[in-house]
């Protein structure tokens, strides 16, 4: 169960776009397979390999795939200031 959106990430689509705060400013998360490295299979109906976010879907917090918005790495375990 995501704690954001309440749904079971194995079923849902994907999550709520809930803004990623870094140094004080809100930026859109990025959607699964709109990312500017790609991991995985990005084919129609395809889901993320650690969230189960489907294709063109937020990835849900937490997600060992999704990408920051500012530097574009792994979000997780990027240098930016995440709050």
């Amino acid at each position: 169960m995501c704690k954001t959106c309440n749904q079971d990430m194995r079923k849902a689509d994907g999550c709520l776009n809930i803004p990623v705060v870094i140094s004080g400013i809100k930026y859109d998360r990025i959607k699964f397979s709109d990312e500017d490295c790609f991991f995985g299979n990005f084919e129609e109906g395809s889901r993320c390999g650690d969230c189960n976010a489907r294709r063109g879907h937020y990835h849900h917090p937490g997600c060992d795939l999704e990408q920051c918005p500012v530097c574009t790495l792994q979000l997780i375990s990027c240098d930016c200031d995440v709050e």
